[in-house]
């Protein structure tokens, strides 16, 4: 009985939750634009999350350097748009070019490294990107950050739109790599990397493959952010708390799940909330925030929500 409501009940769940978002912009007002600000910012991070979910659920690929791939997105279409008049079509384009070599690159470090050590690795790698985009100031200003002109930006109901756009086409796009072909090889070398290496799987390739999948996202993301901030500085896009945010919300939620980056946004939410309470009387809150709930996240539900919920229900049709 049980089984047979658990399913039709996380549906209607998730198209009530849509119908929310898509009649939100409908009644403007002032409480209206604050809660679409927030639902934005959930939604920018769970598309980013579902992106890292790719490369570090499924395949087990802990990268904490995430966001270079969203820098490299962000300021290939600042760049290209305010230095160079590039349609903004080619600017997306040459975003996801450098994104696709550097997921490339730290492909072929991953085939010597895993673990920790490739998370550190991919930490540096966002290091001197972050550091390259402060230096060459004759090409992206410095600190001072490049600033859109108003012709190439989105207003703030179309970034919303764009989002949301975004976020139904990972978790699309999530579910039929999950259970494709690559979802499979990917879970595999989750597992057991040389097992699947014994039995003649190309685990260098898969990994390149799902990397370059995964940094693909996140660089149309950056430009989408781009787009939207009208300004792009390199603590804004190369910042290790973006790749943070993408960790523990998929962490939250349950890595390699189709959903687990949905059921994490609780952590953007509770985050948005305490800054906005506390942000300015105590510094550094939302760190504290972030700490808490990852202690939390760890000793009760370590493989997330999602993975807490499925034994619940098997137990309850049982």
């Amino acid at each position: 009985m049980h089984r047979n409501l658990a399913r039709p009940v996380g549906i209607a769940i998730i198209v009530g939750l849509i119908g929310v978002l898509l009649t939100l912009p409908l009644f403007p007002s002032p409480s209206t634009t604050y809660f679409m600000g927030l639902i934005l910012q959930v939604m920018l991070f769970v598309y980013l999350a579902q992106a890292w979910n790719l490369a570090g659920g499924l395949a087990g690929l802990f990268s904490l350097g995430h966001s270079a791939y969203f820098g490299i997105g962000a300021y290939a279409y600042a760049v290209g748009v305010a230095k160079y008049g590039l349609p903004p079509l080619a600017c997306f384009a040459i975003g996801l070019f450098l994104s696709a070599v550097l997921a490339v690159i730290t492909g072929l470090i991953s085939t010597r490294l895993s673990g920790m050590f490739f998370a550190m690795v991919t930490l540096g790698l966002n290091e001197i990107l972050l550091n390259l985009a402060s230096q060459l100031t004759w090409l992206t200003k410095g600190d001072a950050g490049t600033y859109l002109r108003k012709q190439f930006t989105i207003s703030f109901t179309t970034a919303y739109w764009v989002f949301f756009g975004l976020c139904i086409a990972a978790f699309v796009l999530m579910a039929l790599i999950r259970h494709s072909k690559l979802g499979t090889l990917c879970v595999a070398i989750k597992e057991n990397e040389a097992f699947s290496r014994a039995i003649g799987v190309n685990t260098g390739l898969w990994k390149i493959v799902i990397l370059l999948i995964s940094a693909a996202m996140v660089s149309i993301g950056g430009g989408f952010f781009a787009m939207y901030q009208g300004i792009v500085a390199p603590t804004m896009v190369f910042s290790f708390s973006i790749s943070i945010k993408m960790l523990i919300v998929t962490m939250i939620g349950g890595m390699g799940t189709v959903f687990g980056p949905l059921a994490g946004a609780v952590l953007i939410v509770f985050d948005e909330l305490v800054r906005a309470w506390l942000g300015s009387s105590f510094g550094g809150v939302s760190l504290v925030a972030y700490g808490t709930i990852l202690v939390i996240c760890v000793l009760f539900l370590p493989k997330g929500i999602m993975e807490r919920l499925r034994p619940a229900s098997r137990e309850a049709s049982s």
